[in-house]
C-alpha cells in the first residue's frame, strides 16, 4: 500500500496526510471562482442596464427634438394657410418670396438618418413625420406650379392646413405619449 500511495507524497508533510491543508486550498479555489462569477455577472448587469439606460436617454433627446421641430413646422404651415387668403401672390410670384423662404426646418429629421436610434423611436412616428413632410412638399410644389390664385392652388392650400391640423390631432399625441414612456423608463434606471 506504501507504494501506491508513494507518488501522493508530495500532498504529505512528514510522511503524514495534511488533509487541512488541502482543504483550504479547495476551499480558496472555489471562493475564487465563485466571486469571479459573482463580480463578472454583477459587471455584465450594471454593463447592460448603463446601455439601456444610455439608448432611452438618446432615444427620448432625438424624440424630444424631434417633437419641437415638427411643432414647430406644424406652426409654420398653420400661418402659410391663414395667410394665403391675404396675399396669394406671395406664393405664385416669385419676385415676391423666394421659394426658399417656405421651406420647414427639417435638420432634425435629416440628422436623424444618421442616428444609430433612429429606429428604436416608435415606427408610427417615423411614418406621420415622414406622411406630413412628404405632403407638405408634394402641396407646395403643386402650389408653386400655379401662377395665380386658382383651384388647384386653393385646394392644395386647403390641403396642407389638413396635413397640418392632422399632424397637431395625431402625431404630436404620439410623440408626446412616447416621450413620457421613455422618461418613466429612465426614472426607474435611477436609484431612489
Amino acid at each position: 500500500m506504501r507504494g501506491f500511495l508513494s507518488p501522493l507524497r508530495f500532498m504529505s508533510v512528514s510522511g503524514r496526510p495534511n488533509l487541512e491543508f488541502w482543504f483550504t486550498q479547495v476551499v480558496i479555489l472555489v471562493s475564487t471562482v465563485l466571486g469571479v462569477y459573482l463580480a463578472g455577472f454583477a459587471g455584465f448587469e450594471i454593463a447592460v442596464n448603463f446601455d439601456r439606460y444610455q439608448s432611452a436617454s438618446e432615444v427620448s433627446y432625438l424624440e424630444k427634438s424631434l417633437r419641437a421641430e415638427v411643432a414647430d413646422n406644424i406652426a409654420k404651415v398653420e400661418f402659410w394657410a391663414e395667410s394665403y387668403d391675404q396675399g396669394p401672390m406671395l406664393w405664385h410670384d416669385s419676385r415676391f418670396a423666394p421659394r426658399e423662404s417656405f421651406k420647414l426646418d427639417d435638420m432634425i429629421w435629416q440628422t436623424m438618418r444618421n442616428s444609430p436610434r433612429t429606429f428604436e423611436v416608435d415606427p408610427d412616428v417615423l411614418t406621420g413625420v415622414r406622411r406630413f413632410y412628404s405632403k407638405v412638399d408634394q402641396y407646395k410644389t403643386v402650389l408653386f406650379q400655379q401662377r395665380q390664385p386658382n383651384a388647384l392652388a386653393r385646394n392644395a392650400m386647403k390641403e396642407l392646413s389638413a396635413a397640418g391640423a392632422d399632424a397637431r390631432q395625431t402625431l404630436l399625441p404620439i410623440l408626446d405619449s412616447e416621450i413620457a414612456s421613455h422618461e418613466s423608463l429612465l426614472q426607474k434606471f435611477l436609484p431612489e
